[in-house]
């Protein structure tokens, strides 16, 4: 009986050690805090989606119209609020995530989360995108710890060619 406790003790610490092992910056849907996880902190405002005037997200990297090659770097700005993780709400912040041949997605609602919206919630501002050649619309959308899209007004969509 002993020896069944430590073998199942010690399955179980295999398999949390490699459920962190996330070699790419995305977080995968698995990961993306449950909405009812999240937590409020420094709250300025009963609105969890308040943000500061002159808040944007842009696209450092790729450009509008730039022909680029796969993987495909991309550097996600914003300026007037800041990158945080996902799980917590707190004033003016949010995580970038980015949308492939979708537009924005309406203020107040939860980003999906699958392949078409990739999820940045570990707070990362930058990544690589595996993209087929061809053409494509961006759109970096920023949502709170909730995930709930800070909308239109928090987005850019951009259009690119991968070669």
């Amino acid at each position: 009986m002993k020896f069944q406790t430590l073998t199942l003790a010690a399955v179980v610490a295999m398999m949390a050690s490699c459920s962190n092992a996330d070699s790419n910056n995305e977080v995968s849907t698995e990961e993306a805090p449950a909405m009812e996880e999240a937590t409020s902190t420094n709250m300025q405002s009963d609105d969890p989606l308040a943000y500061e005037e002159g808040a944007r997200v842009f696209f450092m990297t790729p450009t509008a119209g730039e022909v680029v090659s796969s993987p495909v770097h991309v550097d996600m700005g914003a300026e007037n609020i800041e990158v945080v993780p996902a799980g917590e709400l707190s004033y003016n912040t949010g995580h970038h995530h980015i949308i492939i041949n979708k537009g924005h997605i309406s203020k107040g609602e939860t980003v999906p989360a699958d392949e078409q919206h990739i999820h940045y919630g570990q707070g990362q501002v930058e990544t690589e995108l595996e993209l087929e050649p061809g053409n494509y619309t961006l759109t970096l959308q920023f949502a709170n710890g909730l995930h709930q899209s800070y909308g239109e007004a928090l987005s850019e969509t951009i259009e690119i060619t991968v070669e």
